[in-house]
């Protein structure tokens, strides 16, 4: 029971091993590769939010809102095979359908198919940046579940910012709730399906951890053929099953140039997340996440206003108050992030402290 115990309480992502004296500690991405990823994530995304946002007619997803998940699931599995043949053989390409190691894909792959449908729900009601902010409430998810399956739990500070989190998003969305001149106004219905998609993404990155270690050693390409195999079938039972327009009017109906844009974005995310975020550490990923909000704001008020003669888009007025408010939302975030960082730091020095008493 006391290893069991002990087992359930091991962070969320690996502690890395300690360097030994005679063996160099290897060195981490350079400061300039750091920098490009940490661009290319935060132009990832707020792009892919953007554009889905641009796919609209008259403020609603005119195609099956998940069909693109579905396109995007099957040109990965293609793509995922075709670099494990042309980089391994054959024995690459049996390394995609290796039974073992699909099953725990399998699994994990199911859970994030919900989540991209829910996602694509949530993105039919609501407008990006509010879809963006909205998001941000899997740090408060995360850490429940990590609580209730590990143990692990957060500070006072962090339980303190986390629910400052929680208070400036529900302050946003009644602001821009009252704001309807730019479109994208919030539907509750859209807080139901953030709030579901967000369970379902913070449960798979703690399953992801757990399970997956086993297989860091497999090649990306090849752990993306397997986790898009099982993808692709539950998104397309998830739009045949609840998606009436697709079942009645067929796959394609409503599709334009505009929705082959979103399915390459969906493809450009789920490639990008994978090769990026090698780059980047868990704090510049959340606030990566945090100025993608700025940047989809931005453009909403700044940018869309240039583009709605050309684009399908509505353009926002700034309102000082709803700008204030993403803000406050931005480096909440950004402060919680640091402080989970600094609380790590001070957790491993009492530990070497200790330690270095027992000796």
């Amino acid at each position: 029971m006391a290893a069991r115990a002990a087992e359930m309480r091991e962070p969320l992502l690996p502690k890395p091993a300690r360097a030994s004296t005679s063996v160099p500690k290897k060195a981490g991405p350079s400061l300039v590769t750091t920098a490009i990823a940490f661009v290319c994530f935060v132009a990832v995304r707020s792009i892919h939010p953007i554009v889905i946002d641009v796919s609209k007619t008259d403020g609603h997803l005119p195609y099956g809102k998940a069909t693109p998940c579905v396109i995007n699931s099957a040109v990965d599995v293609v793509l995922g095979n075709f670099i494990s043949f042309l980089l391994g053989g054959k024995e690459g390409l049996m390394m995609c359908w290796e039974p073992n190691s699909l099953k725990v894909f399998s699994a994990i792959a199911a859970l994030y198919a919900v989540g991209d449908f829910l996602e694509m729900q949530s993105m039919s009601v609501m407008g990006g940046a509010a879809y963006q902010i909205l998001l941000q409430s899997k740090l408060l998810i995360t850490a429940l579940i990590v609580w209730a399956i590990r143990g692990q739990r957060q500070s006072a500070l962090q339980w303190n910012v986390l629910m400052t989190i929680a208070f400036s998003m529900s302050a946003f969305v009644l602001v821009d709730q009252g704001s309807k001149s730019g479109g994208g106004g919030f539907n509750p219905l859209g807080l139901v399906f953030v709030a579901a998609k967000v369970f379902f993404s913070c449960l798979c990155a703690v399953l992801t951890e757990k399970y997956l270690k086993a297989y860091k050693d497999m090649p990306i390409y090849a752990q993306v053929a397997q986790l898009k195999f099982t993808w692709l079938w539950v998104s397309l039972a998830l739009t045949l099953t609840f998606d009436r327009g697709v079942t009645q009017n067929g796959f394609f109906s409503g599709w334009d140039g505009r929705t082959g844009i979103v399915a390459l974005s969906w493809v450009c995310k789920g490639w990008s997340t994978f090769l990026v975020l090698k780059n980047l550490d868990s704090v510049l990923k959340n606030i990566g996440e945090a100025v993608a909000i700025v940047v989809i704001y931005a453009f909403d008020v700044l940018i869309a206003s240039t583009l709605e003669n050309i684009l399908p888009v509505k353009p926002k007025d700034f309102r000082l108050e709803v700008c204030l408010m993403v803000l406050v939302v931005v480096l909440t975030v950004v402060t919680y992030t640091l402080a989970t960082k600094s609380s790590s730091k001070q957790s491993s020095s009492s530990s070497k402290a200790v330690g270095g008493k027992t000796r």
